[in-house]
């Protein structure tokens, strides 16, 4: 389980942090690399790396709402459903979590590979590693090569 503290600006202007838990287990990671044609992690990184805004949002919003979930206070169970995920995709704390990923790599890679079960991640890190070693990222502005 992934546990991340988001601190926004609330209606009222005022700065809050709350505290988040994403998850996935093996069949949702499963689910979501399955049926995203050509996998989850070749989709986002080459919409990452192609500037594909629509793409990223899209792949980006999905892996977030898949994985939100809200402890129970009283059993301690971890909760998920479409009317829980749709509720959290309207706060500001889901909008400050999605701005940071959509726009920080590092910060989105992080996160993602945190979703993936342990005894699964390390094969995802290699595929990342191997889909970056394949596609370098070119400058745009430049046409070089990084």
């Amino acid at each position: 389980m992934l546990k991340k503290q988001i601190t926004y600006t609330d209606y009222d202007g005022n700065a809050k942090t709350d505290t988040l838990y994403f998850h996935l287990n093996k069949f949702e990671w499963l689910e979501l690399e399955t049926y995203t044609k050509g996998g989850l992690i070749e989709n986002l990184q080459h919409a990452i790396e192609t500037g594909n805004a629509k793409k990223t949002i899209d792949i980006l919003k999905k892996i977030i709402l898949r994985a939100y979930g809200e402890k129970n206070a009283e059993t301690g169970a971890f909760e998920k459903s479409d009317d829980i995920a749709i509720r959290f995709s309207k706060t500001d704390a889901f909008s400050e979590l999605f701005y940071e990923l959509a726009y920080n790599e590092e910060a989105s890679k992080t996160f993602f590979l945190g979703l993936i079960p342990p005894e699964l991640r390390a094969e995802a890190e290699k595929k990342m590693k191997e889909i970056e070693q394949d596609n370098p990222v070119i400058d745009i502005q430049s046409g070089i090569q990084e």
